[in-house]
């Protein structure tokens, strides 16, 4: 890139208005309703763009959702295949082209079609969409009631992005992409990440450690890689040499280092199954009991009684520490974005009586 590029692209990445999932949740529900105006949400590779839309769509708006990998089709291939048909104008026969559509191709009533990647797509892909993404037709492809919401990384991230032309850029509203570990922690929770990944990432050893995208580097710490990883600590926990490998294949040799050193912390929490079945054990170390809340909303979300587990932990916060009020709070707070409907089921007056004042 050269050194003008570079000042141009710095520059106009820096202009782009950053939004955490939570807030870019609720402008893209709000331009969904009234269908205008197109979003492109930009970030590094790996922070969580299109699971965010996924999100929105599955279980915000509950409303269908098309993924449409834009670095797959030719220019082409975004208006149909072309074929020649012959037709009758003003009383001669003559051959015209037609677009017959693809089949993955969708059109639908509602939803959302993710035009994934488009900043990784060639330039004349890129120009092919611009009548899609503005009036929802091109060729063969109508989208209906399909509302167009595209994703890519920006060029500063050196992941082979490349800028849009004025013309394309034109027809969005740019969102920028910003990590925050309570939005994400809420997103993990329902996802089944491991307990031990969740805590570790809101620790101060471990925040950094979120999203550390270094261009440079093929192996990086990434919401989708630590996701990985949660996977690998899963279906190997049985053997942590190779486990410890698995999980650097996904994050690198640094973020495995420091995580795998900080889960000599996690080992020591209280045996989750005794505080569920009424037991109050509560460590004296903050970082301890942090990761015993967490592990304990993992266990909640997936319990058969849920409104069971959800009041017994309610009943445990109200026990934690004076000197750890925030994390009574948080955990009440976990529990109520895991599942709002059964929270608000939930007899809370003593946990009311004692952490109210620090939620006001």
């Amino acid at each position: 890139m050269s050194t003008a590029t570079e000042k141009r692209t710095m520059a106009s990445s820096g202009s782009m208005i950053k939004m955490r999932p939570s807030e870019i949740t609720e402008a893209v529900v709000a331009s969904y309703k009234n269908r205008f105006p197109r979003p492109i949400i930009l970030g590094s590779p790996g922070s969580g763009k299109t699971s965010l839309l996924y999100h929105i769509a599955d279980n915000v708006l509950k409303i269908p959702r098309f993924i449409f990998q834009a670095t797959l089709y030719d220019p082409t291939e975004v208006k149909g295949l072309p074929v020649y048909v012959e037709e009758m104008i003003n009383g001669v026969m003559v051959k015209v082209a037609k677009f017959l559509r693809f089949e993955d191709m969708p059109s639908f009533p509602e939803g959302f079609l993710i035009i994934d990647d488009i900043t990784h797509a060639a330039q004349q892909t890129q120009n092919a969409f611009m009548r899609l993404i503005l009036e929802g037709v091109a060729g063969a492809w109508d989208l209906g009631g399909l509302y167009p919401i595209a994703t890519g990384n920006r060029s500063i991230d050196r992941a082979g992005a490349k800028d849009l032309q004025t013309a394309m850029a034109n027809r969005f509203w740019f969102i920028e992409f910003e990590d925050n570990y309570e939005d994400w922690r809420g997103w993990a929770i329902s996802a089944d990440v491991h307990p031990a990944i969740i805590t570790y990432l809101g620790t101060p050893f471990g925040q950094e450690w979120l999203n550390k995208f270094d261009p440079m580097q093929q192996r990086n710490p990434t919401q989708r890689s630590w996701a990985g990883a949660s996977f690998h600590m899963k279906t190997m926990s049985h053997n942590e040499s190779l486990m410890r490998k698995m999980i650097a294949g996904c994050v690198g040799d640094e973020a495995t280092s420091k995580f795998m050193g900080w889960m000599k912390c996690y080992s020591k929490l209280p045996d989750l199954n005794r505080i569920m079945n009424g037991e109050n054990i509560y460590p004296d170390n903050i970082d301890i009991i942090y990761a015993t809340i967490t592990g304990l909303v993992s266990m909640a979300k997936q319990s058969g009684k849920r409104k069971v587990s959800f009041q017994r932990l309610m009943e445990y916060s109200v026990g934690i520490p004076d000197t750890f009020p925030e994390l009574g709070v948080l955990l009440a707070k976990d529990l109520c974005k895991l599942d709002p409907a059964v929270f608000d089921k939930l007899d809370s007056k003593e946990w009311e009586a004692k952490y109210m004042d620090i939620v006001i």
